[in-house]
């Protein structure tokens, strides 16, 4: 019995250093030799929160394999279930794959946490942009600007949503908003003038 717990706590000494040997490989952009240490984490402390956590982002952002960080997320949920920050991973990650679905799911199980989640509502109508449901996303946005109003990027892809939906009055609304704090921004600019050409044709 007491060798038993020696051993553990060996084996739990042993992944903390591998973690933070993996650390350094992460901040030398050294992505197989991180995935390399978390592994050896993770096998010796298969409890090690931070080591399931980083493994995925490790797979996902240094080697674009979604379904090793998935698994890697997984396997941190399991440990941590309403992790904010292991969701938001998992529901970008979803949305850069494409897989707008499951995006979804996720960042609804992230506003189910905290309604009041700007980043998971803005994050939620991305994903339903990238769907064609240009109506979900304005909802969300609508959210998403209940909770932070001045938020410049979010009246900037509502103006854009609305200007798709041929909603050109809404999406000047939205340009006009901006240009209260920023009147100097070209960029809304450029949008004002693509909406009212587009306003002008019909």
């Amino acid at each position: 019995m007491v060798d038993e717990k020696i051993e553990r706590k060996k084996k739990i000494k042993e992944a903390e250093e591998f973690y933070q040997k993996g650390l350094v490989c992460g901040q030398e952009s050294d992505a197989d030799g991180a995935i390399e240490c978390w592994q050896k984490t993770v096998e010796l402390n298969p409890n090690h929160f931070e080591g399931w956590y980083n493994l995925g982002n490790v797979y996902d952002i240094g080697k674009g394999d979604l379904e090793h960080a998935i698994e890697c997320w997984n396997k941190a949920l399991e440990l941590k279930p309403n992790d904010v920050d292991v969701l938001y991973n998992m529901g970008n990650a979803y949305r850069e794959h494409k897989k707008y679905d499951k995006s979804i799911e996720i960042y609804n199980s992230v506003v189910e946490l905290n309604p009041e989640d700007h980043e998971a509502w803005n994050n939620m109508a991305n994903a339903y942009q990238g769907k064609g449901e240009v109506a979900q996303a304005i909802e969300c946005w609508k959210k998403a600007l209940e909770i932070k109003p001045n938020k410049y990027e979010t009246w900037y892809n509502l103006g854009i949503a609305y200007k798709e939906l041929g909603k050109f009055d809404l999406a000047i609304d939205c340009c006009q908003k901006i240009q209260e704090k920023y009147p100097d921004s070209h960029e809304v600019k450029r949008l004002l003038n693509a909406i009212n050409e587009e306003k002008d044709r019909i």
